[in-house]
């Protein structure tokens, strides 16, 4: 940088534009030593030196030393590249032109400066604004020496960027690879959150860039006059973010509506947005009304992917869930190779890799979404995929493995293995069935026998039914996937949907509750009765007397009276005295068990079986049960 742009720059933000340079310098280098040539890459970052107030002359002399090249050797170069299509500015090339820019008119470095110094609060450190590894001293958060690296790293990577000068795949997968040479393996944050290294960069780095862009565009509205901003469009935004892309707003309405200034509005946390000046009268806008209001149907329209829909939003969201699992797969992969675990075991760890890549390609196709594989590989590990011969022997090994889990359940059900279908099951599926049923069967070994199969059907749309009375257990294809099937399942507990206290395990327990309704009513157990002229389920007695201990018919009988003496009769007192019954079950049991005798019995045997603190209902329950199971033992 020359020393009269030094004195108009503040000393912290020209050591950052000189290690920038630097950096230009070095990769424009590697690139003409690798291939003897001036590639459009370089081409690219020599123009961007411009930009940053190079003359053409102070170009040609800083390449020539860095590249140790001489004279003869700069000019054929140049002579080279000069009748090449792709290059930007054969000026530089040519020597023409070769004054630097005076920094009063090198509009475009005045906007990326000042939009640093506002985005970094005039002290041009942490412009990413990244609080990973920050002490609270005091009140006053302060830097810790592995925090100034850190930040260090993510602020050049900001730098490089938002100038142009390298794109933005080669930042991400430097920084990266930064990081973790330097031991770091996760983020920590005061708050306690915690991220992988490669997601915490990813995000600081977009943000840090998104909101200098934003900076830019404030600084040329301000210096065009204008207080008019469009918001750009993007496909699969978030649905809080999808109603106020793509329009013109004020700057006021930046923050009012959009939430600009917000982790989680406009420039964010993981918002793609940017925003650019608009003149009402003069600008077009680039997306009507009309175009949004079609484009937002359009991606409100779900798509099926194995038994279930995702809208545009939710696929994005499912591919950044899968791109998670493979990066977290991949650095398991390398920490068993560094352990020297065992061979087989890396392969078969190679293997499901593999399978999540393949996995991972089918969804794409399915949602019509682009890979990004780029976030997969971000983390310079290299290849981690097996060869296709130790993909075959992998294989081999996990269909084995597959049967003997098939043996293992059809050997404490006490059936042949034909009568277990797995289907598409992944791995921890699979296991929460298999301890599921152990549980049960641990307890209640009279139901050895009587569950005669149990089958994948992925036409269910719930997450598994009994054929009670049959003796069959039905599974779904959400547990083709056991980490979305326990985060809907926890969030149907918070809700009171499902017992307070149970788990995604629970499911298959509260099947097994039906399959032990059944058995107890072919028995004849507490009212339980099999005729021609239909079933008598024992859950019925079971809901009744558990009900009648807590107090249910008594409070029914008080809420009726006052439900009355509130002037309801006849249709509104049914409705009313419905809501009452319906809130006291769900309060004490869960909403689901509201459905009729069957599924109270089963959701009172779930809490009973896995919670580590049953409710009253559930204390109850079990008490009633150990009665009947004591009568028949």
């Amino acid at each position: 940088m020359r020393d009269d742009y030094k004195e108009k720059i503040a000393s912290k933000i020209a050591a950052r534009y000189i290690s920038l340079e630097e950096r230009i310098l070095q990769d424009i280098a590697r690139r003409i030593k690798k291939t003897g040539e001036i590639t459009s890459t370089a081409d690219w970052q020599i123009n961007r030196l411009r930009i940053l107030g190079y003359s053409s002359e102070d170009i040609e002399r800083e390449i020539k030393k860095v590249l140790d090249a001489s004279y003869p050797e700069m000019f054929e170069l140049y002579d080279k590249v000069i009748d090449w299509e792709y290059v930007r500015n054969k000026d530089i090339y040519e020597q023409i032109n070769a004054e630097f820019i005076p920094y009063e008119e090198n509009r475009q470095l005045q906007q990326i400066t000042d939009a640093i110094i506002q985005q970094s609060l005039e002290d041009l450190e942490n412009v990413t604004k990244s609080l990973g590894f920050y002490l609270d001293y005091n009140g006053r958060k302060v830097l810790t020496p592995l925090s100034q690296v850190y930040t260090n790293y993510l602020d050049n990577a900001c730098f490089d960027v938002v100038t142009g000068a390298f794109d933005y795949g080669s930042v991400l997968r430097r920084v990266v690879t930064q990081l973790t040479n330097s031991g770091l393996r996760k983020i920590e944050y005061g708050s306690g959150y915690a991220s992988r290294v490669e997601v915490a960069a990813r995000r600081a780095v977009m943000t840090g860039v998104a909101n200098l862009t934003g900076e830019i565009a404030d600084y040329n509205a301000k210096k065009l006059g204008t207080e008019y901003f469009e918001v750009e469009w993007h496909a699969g935004a978030r649905p809080t973010h999808a109603v106020w892309q793509g329009q013109v707003w004020t700057k006021e309405q930046l923050y009012s509506v959009c939430g600009l200034g917000t982790v989680t509005g406009l420039l964010g946390a993981n918002c793609y947005h940017t925003y650019y000046p608009f003149f009402p009268g003069i600008s077009q806008r680039n997306w009507s009304d009309e175009w949004l209001e079609a484009q937002n149907r359009k991606e409100s329209k779900p798509k099926e992917f194995r038994g279930k829909e995702y809208t545009l939003y939710e696929a994005k969201q499912r591919q950044r869930q899968m791109e998670t699992a493979m990066r977290a797969q991949r650095e398991k992969v390398q920490m068993l190779q560094d352990g020297g675990a065992d061979q087989q075991e890396i392969m078969l760890q190679k293997a499901k890799y593999q399978g999540q890549l393949g996995e991972y390609a089918a969804f794409s196709r399915k949602m019509g979404l682009k890979e990004e594989r780029e976030r997969i590989y971000i983390d310079g590990r290299g290849r981690i995929a097996p060869s296709k011969d130790a993909l075959k022997t992998a294989q081999k090994i996990m269909n084995t493995d597959y049967l003997f889990e098939r043996g293992k359940i059809a050997n404490i059900l006490g059936v042949s293995k034909k009568a277990v279908d797995f289907g598409k099951m992944d791995e921890k599926s699979r296991k929460s069935v298999y301890n599921g049923v152990k549980k049960v069967l641990d307890q209640f070994p009279e139901l050895r026998g009587y569950t005669k199969k149990v089958l994948y059907d992925p036409n269910i749309k719930g997450y598994a039914m009994s054929e009670s009375m049959r003796g069959v257990l039905k599974i779904s294809s959400k547990f083709s996937d056991y980490e979305d099937l326990k985060r809907r399942y926890n969030r149907d507990v918070r809700v009171q949907f499902h017992p307070a206290g149970t788990d995604a395990d629970a499911i298959i327990i509260h099947e097994m509750g039906h399959q032990l309704d059944g058995y107890l009513t072919r028995k004849g157990v507490w009212g339980g009765n099999v005729s021609i002229y239909g079933t008598i389920r024992t859950s019925v007695a079971v809901k009744r007397e558990v009900l009648q201990q807590l107090g249910y018919f008594d409070y029914i009988r008080a809420e009726r009276a006052e439900w009355t003496r509130m002037g309801y009769k006849g249709s509104e007192l049914a409705e009313a005295l419905e809501f009452s019954k319906k809130e006291f079950i769900t309060k004490h049991v869960s909403g689901y068990a509201n459905k009729n005798e069957k599924e109270f019995f089963a959701e009172c045997f779930a809490e009973y079986l896995m919670s580590e603190r049953p409710r009253e209902a559930a204390k109850i329950f079990g008490e009633v049960l150990k009665e009947i199971m004591e009568g028949l033992r």
